[in-house]
């Protein structure tokens, strides 16, 4: 019988020329396609005990409002036999904060990072991007349009296209990155 070498046995190492960039259109490419789901990874920062930050090809950060929010009152999380229910309410330090102590902290890695905003109404949208442009280190801006755990906005705006595009085009004038849209399902 013949001894077997391995080749073709899915145990040979890759070769050091392997690309994993991606490129995810508006001049933006990402390292690998590994990324962080908005309000799934905090800001990113909080994980640095536990990942190299550095290895993600882009964090997408929990979503940013134009002032701090305090979402809503506990209990936000319900495990069930199938998972988890959440109703955090978007949470967050609000725009001002995340430019002035989160972003620069989330430089110090080598990963794109995205800033998934909302608002309740429409110039929240506009006002939230306006505080983002120019951001150092900030490589995308991600418009929440899905969220069903608001009274206004989120889910609201994601159900009427004409409210989708016209929040699209107020953010898409405020940046200097690329503008992704987060919509419901519905």
């Amino acid at each position: 019988m013949a001894e077997r070498s391995g080749k073709g046995m899915g145990t040979e190492r890759p070769s050091q020329d392997v690309r994993l960039a991606v490129d995810v259109g508006g001049g933006l490419v990402l390292k690998n396609p590994i990324m962080t789901a908005s309000g799934t990874f905090g800001y990113g920062l909080e994980f640095e005990p536990f990942i190299d930050l550095s290895r993600l090809g882009g964090i997408v950060v929990k979503g940013l409002s134009l002032h701090p929010r305090a979402g809503n009152p506990p209990p936000r999380i319900c495990e069930t036999p199938s998972g988890m229910l959440n109703a955090i309410g978007l949470q967050n330090i609000g725009v001002e904060a995340f430019v002035r102590e989160t972003l620069p902290a989330l430089g110090r890695h080598d990963t794109a990072v995205v800033a998934n905003i909302f608002g309740e109404t429409y110039e929240d949208y506009e006002l939230v991007a306006r505080a983002l442009a120019g951001a150092p280190h900030l490589a995308a801006v991600e418009i929440n349009l899905s969220c069903p755990n608001t009274a206004q906005g989120g889910m609201i705006f994601g159900v009427d296209p004409a409210a989708v595009e016209r929040i699209t085009a107020a953010v898409r004038r405020e940046s200097s990155v690329p503008v992704w849209v987060k919509l419901t399902p519905n």
